[in-house]
């Protein structure tokens, strides 16, 4: 059977990290709208990329194309006046690689029971750990702080 571990943490390290990332989040912050204009800069890029990619695809396998449900990389489907061709961007080398959109860095999460944004409860938690006059805290305390840094 596990033995538990009882360990103490210093208060003023805790609080230090808490800061650390709050300061962290901010900065996010604020670099957040020049992330966000670089990524619809490069998707736009992406999607004339795609659209040359997939035309010259097209002219170059036309063989390929299939109707069924077994085509491989290429499928034409015919619905009255529409016509879908669907591209299998696995199954074609090369294909263009989509842009990764970044995260928004103070969005509201769930946090057990609360949904709050992270770094509001990160304050909420510096406020009480500022008032307390106790020097140590424990692990148990220390590793649910944690998995909100």
């Amino acid at each position: 059977m596990a033995r538990s571990i009882s360990v103490k943490v210093p208060t003023a390290l805790l609080i230090a990290q808490i800061e650390e990332r709050i300061a962290q989040i901010e900065k996010d912050v604020e670099e957040y709208p020049a992330k966000r204009e670089a990524y619809e800069k490069a998707t736009e890029a992406y999607n004339k990329e795609v659209a040359e990619f997939m035309a010259d695809f097209v002219v170059k396998n036309h063989k390929k194309i299939r109707t069924g449900h077994d085509a491989e990389t290429l499928r034409l489907q015919a619905y009255g006046n529409q016509i879908t061709l669907t591209f299998y961007a696995d199954a074609i080398p090369d294909f263009p690689v989509r842009p990764e959109a970044p995260e928004s860095p103070n969005q509201k999460e769930s946090f057990g029971r609360e949904y709050v944004s992270r770094k509001s409860l990160l304050e909420k938690n510096l406020r009480i750990l500022k008032m307390t006059s106790q020097e140590e805290v424990n692990a148990s305390t220390y590793g649910a702080i944690m998995e909100i840094i």
